[in-house]
Parts: structure tokens; C-alpha cells; sequence
């Protein structure tokens, strides 16, 4: 990876600028509390491990996930589609960034840095939890798959995003939780690839990080040094 400082940082938004986790966490509580009555003979903590497990860190539709649990815990059938409703529009509310977002952003900005954000998602949905997190006011350019067309790992979506910035793809350091859809699509973008591992593993069947990995956010300040 070169040494030369980046013109540009682009971030994925879930469990890199959002602590996805424990946003999703709070929210699964309140909502149990409001609808335990719909859920069928299950505990708050089964509950919530179960759809952690089935929402494979967002992976997969709610409107899946929902009716799978329902089935499992004998809950309401009919309560599915109100369930999904109440996630799409209530998720948000409970929006946490990372430790240090806000000061890695301005400190990126403060040292001419061009800041933007690439993320799959449905646009609406995704649109909540960047108003939440207050992110428009701190990167210059955001991108969401469904708005644009491109999914990542596409190398086209971060290309777009580059040229958006006014920047070369190769001046560009790309961070991301996801090792296939940021960190690899990044690096085939040619964009320079930072893992945010998340206490994750590398998995085994993809070839090796081609980049390098962080733990935390405030580490990405070393690239600009």
C-alpha cells in the first residue's frame, strides 16, 4: 500500500460509521416491549439472539426474518408485515455511531481531506440513519446502492463515488466491515482497502486482505499522517 496520504476517505455506513449492533439491540428491545403480545412464548433474550442470527448483520430482508421468528415462537402470523413496518420506520430512532465518528470526520476535513460514504441499502431506510447520525454536514458525498443502481462489491459504485469527489480512484482510501463487498470491491475499484474488523475473522474462502485492517476508528487518523 503506498505511503502518500489520500485525497479522499469513503466509509461504509453499518458497523463502520454506525455501530450497527447495538443501534439494532436497543432497538429490538423497545419493540418487544411494545408488541409482546404479537411474539408467541419466547423471552426478550432468545428473541433478540434469534434475530440477530436470522439478520446475519443485515444480510437478510426483515420481511424474512419476522415471519420466520413468528413461526418459531408461535407469535401472530398476521403481525409480520407490522413488525417490518415498525423496523423500517422506527430503527432509526436508535441510530449510534462508533466512538470518535464525529472526530474522525472533522479531523479527516480539517486536513483537506474530501470525505464520502458508500452504502447498500434501501434508500429511505438508509436516508434515516444518516439524518440520525447527523452524517450529511460531514462527508461531502453519499452514495446508496439503491439510488445509484450498483451494489458493492461492484467496482463501478466506488468509482462513481470518486468521480464525484473530484479524486482518482487510486487516491482514495476506502473503509469497511465487509470483507467482499467493501474491502475486496474496493481494492478491485483500485482503491486503497481497510478492513474494519468488528471482531471478525478473515473468512477462509476469499483471497487475503489486500489491504490493511483497523480495530477502531481513531486508527484511520495514521493514513492522513
Amino acid at each position: 500500500m503506498t505511503e502518500m496520504a489520500p485525497a479522499a476517505v469513503i466509509f461504509d455506513l453499518d458497523e463502520t460509521l454506525l455501530d450497527r449492533t447495538t443501534s439494532l439491540r436497543s432497538f429490538l428491545a423497545e419493540q418487544y416491549g411494545r408488541f409482546a403480545d404479537h411474539l408467541g412464548e419466547v423471552d426478550f433474550d432468545v428473541w433478540e439472539r434469534r434475530f440477530i442470527e436470522l439478520d446475519a448483520r443485515g444480510s437478510v430482508p426483515k420481511s424474512r426474518v419476522y415471519p420466520t421468528l413468528l413461526a418459531e415462537f408461535g407469535g401472530r402470523p398476521d403481525a409480520a408485515a407490522m413488525l417490518t413496518a415498525d423496523y423500517a420506520t422506527g430503527c432509526c430512532r436508535h441510530a449510534r455511531a462508533f466512538p470518535g465518528m464525529a472526530e474522525l470526520l472533522g479531523a479527516l476535513r480539517s486536513h483537506g481531506v474530501r470525505l464520502g460514504i458508500i452504502t447498500n441499502g434501501e434508500g429511505a431506510f438508509q436516508r434515516r440513519h444518516i439524518e440520525a447520525l447527523h452524517l450529511e454536514s460531514l462527508v461531502d458525498v453519499i452514495l446508496i446502492s439503491e439510488e445509484e443502481g450498483l451494489r458493492k462489491p461492484d467496482p463501478e459504485i466506488f468509482r462513481l463515488a470518486a468521480r464525484r469527489l473530484g479524486v482518482e480512484p487510486g487516491e482514495c482510501v476506502f473503509i469497511g466491515d465487509n470483507p467482499m463487498a467493501d474491502v475486496i470491491g474496493a481494492a478491485d475499484a483500485g482503491m486503497q482497502a481497510v478492513w474494519f474488523r468488528c471482531g471478525q475473522e478473515w473468512p477462509g474462502h476469499l483471497p487475503p486482505n489486500p489491504g490493511r485492517f483497523i480495530d477502531g476508528l481513531q486508527e484511520a487518523l495514521s493514513f492522513i499522517q
